[in-house]
């Protein structure tokens, strides 16, 4: 039986898969939650003791832990897949780590993909995107502010993902500058601000094919609303439209719908995205499970960045194509594309994040099968830190979304009485 390592922030979904394949899994992770099923050894960063800080992600979290964690198996395994979090780029800066680097299935040459900016330049002259600039220094992202006075502007790291790090330009220059002066500790971009949903494409791709397997709509949540569990893009772009008015959108990853909803979207969005992400992901040669970001504006798609990874609609993507998505990214990087068949249900997936710091007692939340990612007991959880995952599989969307909905109140009620015993 082959030895296969897989890597990232949260590896219970690909964990799962991998029990199914013909293979003795290796799991290196930053978390490990209550339900996460034991392969046949793991590892994790986050340490998750009663009456102990779980403290913050952004703060906590650096990809060069889990390649520590993993050294005492790297040598040994036959394969490795990497999910959110660590960069096969990552493996060139350790002489240990890049002999390793062709046991990774998958893309193993990404940097012109993870660069924001050099992505952006890489496919500009070629497809519809977002003005970008590269800056160093504030007076720069003032002089960008100044001479392009009609637009709004977005600022992101260089690299990253999940939508950590960004914000509106105008209120981080209003703030002291905070997210702008950081020097060249964590370069950042300046992107024009697209107003309309954040859509996505995912892909399955060989050498020398590519096919678009599902497209789905992205949550963002407002804070001004965070317990709105749908995409609220009206509200989001009232907000913005009003110059007056601070803007705060949560622009971190919050969740998903899949399939994308007929009854919003035309069968020309469906057939734009189809094609321009084969057409995308082609072009720069990516191999197996890969995700491109839009967002539609009016009838204008602005691609907004590429995943050369899998996707946070992992779960979704398994449940309602009924594949083994680890199973088929292996087959698709080895030249074979499974066949795949149209959806026959629909998901909804929603991230909470805590409202308030909270001892975590999962009791009245552990015994319902739409909730995952659950803290160990009596772990302590940060405000605005995440919390659960939950996920909605139904025939409708609607249902979905009302299931989600009850849900989400549900966990509410229960987050109050854990604030309670703080």
């Amino acid at each position: 039986m082959k030895k296969l390592l897989i890597m990232g922030i949260n590896t219970r979904s690909l964990v799962n898969s991998s029990f199914q394949l013909d293979y003795e899994t290796y799991s290196v992770s930053y978390f490990k939650t209550s339900d996460f099923k034991d392969p046949f050894n793991e590892k994790h960063i986050l340490e998750q003791k009663p009456n102990v800080s779980c403290g913050s992600f952004e703060e906590n979290y650096n990809h060069e832990q889990l390649l520590e964690l993993s050294q005492d198996w790297v040598d040994d395994v036959d394969h490795i897949i990497l999910s959110t979090g660590i960069s096969p780029n990552d493996f060139d800066k350790n002489s240990k780590f890049k002999s390793n680097k062709k046991k990774i299935i998958g893309n193993k040459y990404v940097s012109n993909i993870e660069d924001k900016y050099k992505f952006y330049k890489k496919i500009k002259n070629k497809f519809l995107v977002p003005l970008t600039f590269k800056i160093s220094s504030i007076s720069e992202a003032i002089e960008i502010n100044k001479q392009y006075s009609d637009k709004e502007f977005i600022v992101k790291p260089l690299k990253g993902s999940g939508g950590y790090g960004v914000n509106f330009l105008k209120e981080s220059l209003e703030s002291n500058l905070d997210d702008v002066d950081n020097g060249n500790n964590n370069p950042l971009i300046v992107q024009e601000f697209i107003e309309g949903p954040s859509l996505s494409s995912s892909t399955l791709s060989s050498k020398d094919k590519v096919k678009n397997i599902i497209n789905s709509e992205n949550i963002t949540v407002s804070s001004n609303n965070n317990n709105n569990n749908n995409n609220n893009n009206n509200n989001n772009n009232n907000n913005i439209q009003n110059k007056k008015r601070k803007r705060f959108i949560d622009f971190r990853y919050s969740g998903n719908i899949v399939p994308l909803d007929n009854s919003n979207y035309s069968s020309k969005n469906i057939e734009e995205m189809n094609n321009i992400s084969e057409d995308l992901i082609y072009q720069l040669k990516l191999i197996g499970s890969n995700g491109v970001d839009f967002i539609l504006n009016k009838e204008d798609l602005y691609i907004i960045e590429v995943n050369a990874r899998f996707q946070g609609t992992y779960e979704c993507v398994e449940n309602i194509l009924g594949i083994n998505l680890l199973d088929a990214h292996i087959k698709a990087c080895a030249g074979e594309l499974i066949r795949v068949s149209h959806p026959h249900n629909h998901s909804v997936k929603k991230i909470i994040y805590s409202p308030e710091k909270i001892r975590f007692k999962g009791k009245n939340i552990i015994n319902n099968p739409n909730i995952y990612d659950i803290p160990f007991n009596d772990s302590i959880i940060e405000k605005n830190q995440p919390l659960l995952t939950i996920i909605s599989h139904n025939k409708s969307i609607k249902e979905n979304k009302i299931n989600i909905r009850n849900i989400s109140k549900n966990i509410e009620k229960e987050i109050i009485k854990m604030k309670n015993i703080i």
